[in-house]
């Protein structure tokens, strides 16, 4: 509960994030043309319910009228008001099914160019910034439900507030218009009006906070769910289920006791409106009978009944009109979380795009943090690299004092200085522990270069646009349970079956595939458990010699390989990477090996 407690306090000081990526108006921009035709075909659609409202009641209540008063004549003109209800009834539908064809095109349009422009700029980071800025699942499933949230703004915010306003102003005139009143009573029946609109626009500006904690509410809630389901067969066994699914018992009943608040909200702003719009018809009611009995307006000349200062028909015409504007005002009561929820999605955005991390973030460990990364490196927006690699030319690459290590690590790379030259293979090798991984995985783009400089042919090493022509083979593969031509394919979308069984001689593969039933279409399995850590690592290490690379980084290429196997990977290497550079971390030597390769050796 001390952890819930801190967690209903996190968000008193909410950290604007620098540089925003985007706007909430921004969202509109892209696709205002079809907004605008949105909001053209809804307001007509509002237009079209409020008028057939109010000429279906004055049709009825005036073709009654002529009937008592001219019983069997024909003077009342009932085709035009009927004609006229047909139309707006037409205009209704059509309206509506309009408004919703364009609006849902802008709102799938919006959410494309979201998600291109989001996971694009983080896919064009370097791989640390990534890591740490999507550093679990959970971020991951919070950046997709924020971009999906986004689009309550333009949905339930921007086109019911515009079409509650202005239907609201003009039922408003026409009142004022129409109705024989004092100006002190107009006024009064105006200030009414807007205060059905004003009332929920304003719970949900003073929301906005709420809507951000339930948001993180709803997270935690399903974290603490996630977390304990995924070693579900272990708590059982060990009979810790039921001490282990508290957190989710506890955060379950905060978020259903945060759901009943809102719908007590919702149910107040609706009560509110609908007794604004009755307080209103009554004022009005009770204006037009204090005028009749107090006789204000001249009596008829032929009753002793006074004049009605205004027509029966007319009157339940207006009435209607402002029971069907509570139609249009109930909406901003029931979505007064929207605008909340779409201020709390852009700041959650922004920030995670500016590689912030705020005190409104839900950590891994529940709780929230006041500070940024303690690491300088981190903080500072990144430059995107932008230099060109150079195909043609020999490449050099040059390391001066380079540092670089895992945050939590104890020991790294360190004020490490080597050369690489194209066609020269460097072998890096060193005592366990001493950096050699950390130093593949800074070069990959993987970890931050922390002190030193890497230069290629003379440019900063990060400067540089590799795109497809850095290779990496990391200790974690990426073998996923698809077939193994899938997983090959990844290498190069396009490689036909010829370029596979080639890739796979190469290292030393292809006679296994030969004697599989199935050949390449043979699955995998989950993480690869469907073959050996050796053929895994040699199949992961084929995907990257599917293509000419300029760099090649390479972790135990020939971890679990015999000898001869050994000597056929090595001599594929060589000949792929004969024109650019090559990295081995290794273990294992042998004299070909070293009489062939610079070496590094760490620690």
């Amino acid at each position: 509960m001390k952890e819930m407690a801190q967690f209903h306090k996190a968000d008193k000081h909410t950290p604007k994030p620098t540089n925003p990526v985007f706007r909430l108006r921004d969202l509109i921009k892209p696709s205002f043309d079809l907004w605008l035709i949105s909001w053209g075909l809804g307001l007509l659609t509002v237009f079209a319910v409020l008028g057939l409202l109010m000429v279906s009641g004055w049709f009825i209540s005036a073709a009654a009228l002529a009937g008592m008063v001219a019983l069997g004549s024909h003077a009342f003109n009932y085709m035009m008001p009927a004609a006229v209800i047909r139309m707006l009834a037409m205009m209704r539908t059509a309206g509506r099914y309009g408004e919703l064809m364009v609006s849902h095109h802008a709102v799938f349009a919006l959410l494309k160019d979201l998600r291109l422009t989001f996971f694009s700029r983080l896919a064009n980071e370097p791989l640390y910034a990534q890591r740490q800025t999507l550093s679990s699942a959970q971020q991951m499933h919070r950046l997709v439900s924020d971009i999906d949230r986004l689009d309550e703004f333009v949905l339930r915010v921007v086109s019911p507030w515009l079409f509650a306003v202005i239907a609201t102003l003009c039922l408003a005139g026409l009142l004022w218009w129409l109705l024989p009143l004092a100006t002190m009573q107009k006024l009064f029946i105006c200030f009414l009006m807007l205060m059905a609109v004003v009332l929920p626009i304003g719970v949900a500006l003073t929301k906005t906070s709420f809507a951000k904690r339930l948001a993180d509410m709803a997270e935690k809630r399903r974290q603490a769910l996630l977390q304990p389901l995924s070693i579900l067969t272990h708590l059982i066994l060990w009979q810790q289920w039921q001490p282990q699914s508290q957190a989710f018992l506890a955060w379950d009943d905060a978020h259903l006791e945060a759901e009943r608040a809102i719908n007590k909200t919702q149910g107040r702003l609706k009560t509110s409106i609908q007794l604004a719009l009755f307080a209103t018809i009554l004022l009005i009611l009770t204006a037009i009978f204090t005028a009749i009995t107090t006789e204000i307006l001249a009596p008829n000349l032929n009753s002793n009944i006074p004049k009605l200062p205004i027509s029966i028909p007319l009157l339940l015409a207006l009435i209607l009109g402002l029971l069907g504007l509570g139609e249009i005002l109930i909406p901003l009561g029931q979505h007064y979380l929207a605008w909340g929820n779409s201020v709390g999605a852009k700041n959650r955005l922004n920030a995670l795009v500016s590689g912030l991390i705020d005190d409104n973030a839900v950590l891994s460990d529940g709780m929230s943090n006041n500070s940024v990364l303690n690491d300088s490196t981190l903080n500072d927006r990144i430059t995107l690299p932008t230099q060109p690699i150079p195909l043609d030319a020999p490449l050099q690459a040059t390391l001066k004092g380079v540092s670089a290590k895992f945050a939590d690590a104890i020991a790294g790379a360190t004020n490490i200085d080597a050369t690489i030259n194209s066609g020269k293979p460097l072998l890096v090798q060193g005592t366990s522990g001493s950096g050699k991984t950390t130093l593949l995985q800074m070069l990959a783009g993987e970890l931050p270069l922390l002190a030193g400089e890497i230069t290629l042919n003379g440019q900063p090493w990060h400067s540089y646009d590799w795109q497809d022509q850095l290779g990496y083979l990391g200790q974690q593969l990426d073998i996923f349970d698809q077939t193994l031509a899938v997983n090959l394919r990844l290498g190069k979308a396009d490689a036909t079956d010829a370029e596979l069984m080639t890739v796979l001689k190469q290292v030393g593969l292809a006679n296994w595939v030969h004697n599989l039933p199935q050949g390449l279409a043979t699955p995998l399995g989950e993480y690869g458990m469907a073959v050996s850590g050796g053929q895994a690592r040699r199949i992961a290490l084929a995907r990257l010699l599917l293509k000419p690379r300029q760099v090649m980084l390479l972790d135990e290429p020939f971890a679990g390989l015999d000898e001869a196997t050994r000597h056929q990977v090595w001599q594929s290497l060589k000949a792929h990477q004969q024109t650019g550079l090559l990295v081995i971390v290794s273990h294992q030597t042998w004299d070909e090996l070293i009489t062939e390769c610079n070496r590094l050796v760490i620690g």
